[in-house]
């Protein structure tokens, strides 16, 4: 029996609008973030130094040689550019002009010829227009910042013949954290985190999907060569419009950041989740 009780993507919506609401140059939205280029290729080091995670994850995928693969946030290339190598075709959707130009660069330096690239939202998307379906797999991994997340997952489901694939986090990320300690200093109010996967479930489940799901636990280590570095991009991602707003960033990160061989080190752990069905079966 399907709960009507409560609607689940307005409670997303909800979560989201209240996440975003305090940073009015929205530098929380996950596109412009991954505009800057140097944004970019710090996400790009720090997958690399995590590559066992990476292929775990290609490891839990239904892949096979002849896959046709969907990568719907696919950043600079941390997940699209392996999975080339092991499927026939992926097509790379990635919002951030950043991450773009940088992906785009990788697949030339790895002389890569069966990724396709489309440098738009998802939400803004054409799926006739823009994309090459349908496809045997669908992923999604940590890059569900759309406000109407319904409409993106009926989205996945027109363009997938097989297995739907989401990652998203099960509790407070380290960066939630981070956030939950700097806004009253710095803005004046409290904190309010994005959904998780509980709403995510709830809503699946409202729509009639029944998937599967799988908890993990990930540590977050970013490293900076400089106090300066590390201001540079945690200032990137907040609004910081006032001399006392710098002065509490930077007392803050001197305050949190771990001192180790030189570099300055923001450590964290958090749990996630993979969700996962097989959409395949249910058309």
């Amino acid at each position: 029996m399907k709960n009507k009780s409560i609607d689940w993507n307005v409670v997303w919506m909800e979560m989201m609008q209240a996440n975003r609401k305090a940073d009015h140059q929205d530098r929380g939205n996950c596109a412009t973030l991954w505009d800057s280029r140097e944004n970019a290729e710090r996400f790009w080091n720090r997958s690399q130094e995590n590559r066992g995670r990476i292929e775990k994850t290609l490891n839990e995928l239904h892949l096979k040689e002849d896959s046709r693969v969907l990568d719907i946030g696919a950043g600079p290339g941390s997940l699209a550019i392996p999975l080339s190598e092991k499927v026939g075709h992926v097509t790379a959707v990635e919002p951030g002009k950043g991450m773009m130009e940088l992906l785009q660069e990788n697949i030339s330096n790895s002389g890569i010829s069966n990724i396709g690239c489309v440098n738009k939202r998802w939400e803004d998307l054409d799926v006739e227009k823009d994309l090459e379906g349908p496809y045997d797999v669908v992923i999604a991994s940590f890059s569900l910042g759309m406000p109407d997340i319904k409409d993106a997952i009926e989205k996945m489901q027109r363009v997938c013949s097989g297995h739907i694939n989401l990652y998203w986090f099960a509790g407070e990320t380290p960066w939630e954290e981070h956030s939950t300690n700097l806004w009253p200093a710095m803005y004046g109010k409290e904190y309010s985190p994005g959904p998780k996967c509980n709403v995510l479930y709830n809503l699946l489940y409202s729509m009639g999907i029944y998937p599967d799901m799988h908890i993990f636990p990930l540590e977050f280590v970013n490293s900076f060569g400089s106090m300066d570095e590390a201001f540079d991009y945690f200032s990137s991602r907040y609004t910081i419009d006032t001399e006392q707003q710098e002065v509490v960033l930077r007392n803050y990160l001197e305050d949190t950041l771990e001192e180790q061989d030189g570099k300055f080190v923001d450590r964290g752990q958090s749990i996630r989740v993979k969700v996962w069905w097989d959409q395949g079966a249910m058309d």
